[in-house]
């Protein structure tokens, strides 16, 4: 089951973190978890089983699975594991004194104890932009590290200050992987270059009306493919990040170059100033006019 939070809902709470030195041949599950959970492996090796599928897990590797997954680590006997756990709600509220609600993990040790249901995925943002959280993925050291040492200490900590900063800590992790992910998918990619050129021209041209025919164009694949191509690796489609860009555009020519909202209108070839309006305040959040006098504000 998927579970969809916008970007601007999310409102996380680290409910446990820690960092975990296991023996040979540890193990830990099958079980599940109430809330989510990221495992990220910081030195050794072993197997991580999540929901039947099984990886060999190294040094770099991040897993992670939301309430109701099942899920085993085993560390290896010669090269065991130092793990970083961390567990969250996407969406929650922080206490004033003392330490945040947490649930312990549930062993199955037969099929009644499987749960009834599961959130397999995570997506954060919308329709035509959603970061699905992967199951697995592997991030450098230099990066995740740092993260999951502070988690751990600010979650030992347990006052409402580290609890902030650790639901801060989270957000800016979430935004950095959604970015990292996007990466991944572009170096795996074979059109990746050329979705590149895409986009770049894309932006180059947000002054224009947008052409569909651009694509088949810039591609030689059909409108419909790239388009479809495009979506896949950008999770946007190309007209979405077209009109992402225009507005872009607008709100400079609004702020720097003081044009009147309906010069700005034509200039960029909304169509009518009417649509530019009403397009301007239901994804800017003001309208151009208000946009305008706030980059004339200190």
């Amino acid at each position: 089951m998927e579970r969809r939070i916008g970007w601007e809902a999310l409102n996380p709470v680290v409910s446990y973190a820690n960092r975990l030195a296991c023996e040979p041949g540890f193990a830990f599950g099958p079980r599940f978890v109430r809330d989510h959970q990221f495992i990220y492996t910081a030195e050794g090796k072993g197997k991580a089983e999540i929901g039947g599928r099984v990886y060999d897990a190294g040094p770099g590797d991040l897993f992670y699975y939301g309430p109701g997954v099942p899920h085993r680590f085993e560390a290896d006997d010669e090269a065991p594991f130092v793990l970083y756990g961390l567990h969250f709600a996407p969406v929650g509220e922080l206490p004033a004194t003392g330490a945040v609600r947490y649930e312990l993990p549930v062993d199955i040790r037969r099929a009644a104890d499987l749960p009834s249901h599961a959130e397999t995925q995570l997506v954060l943002g919308d329709a035509a932009s959603g970061f699905a959280v992967p199951e697995h993925i592997a991030l450098p050291p230099a990066f995740a590290e740092p993260f999951f040492a502070s988690a751990a200490q600010y979650f030992r900590m347990a006052d409402a200050l580290h609890h902030l900063r650790g639901r801060a800590l989270l957000i800016r992790f979430l935004t950095e992987l959604h970015e990292r992910a996007r990466q991944a998918r572009v170096e795996q990619d074979p059109a990746a270059s050329l979705l590149e050129t895409v986009r770049t021209r894309l932006r180059e041209r947000a002054g224009e009306s947008y052409r569909r025919d651009w694509l088949s164009a810039w591609t030689h694949y059909h409108e419909n493919h790239a388009a479809s191509l495009f979506a896949r690796l950008y999770g946007q489609s190309p007209h979405e990040y077209f009109l992402a860009c225009k507005l872009e555009l607008a709100k400079r020519l609004l702020a720097d170059e003081n044009l009147s909202v309906l010069e700005t209108s034509e200039r960029l070839r909304f169509g009518s100033v009417h649509h530019f309006t009403r397009l301007f305040k239901r994804r800017v959040g003001c309208a151009p006019g208000v946009y305008r006098r706030m980059g004339r504000m200190v």
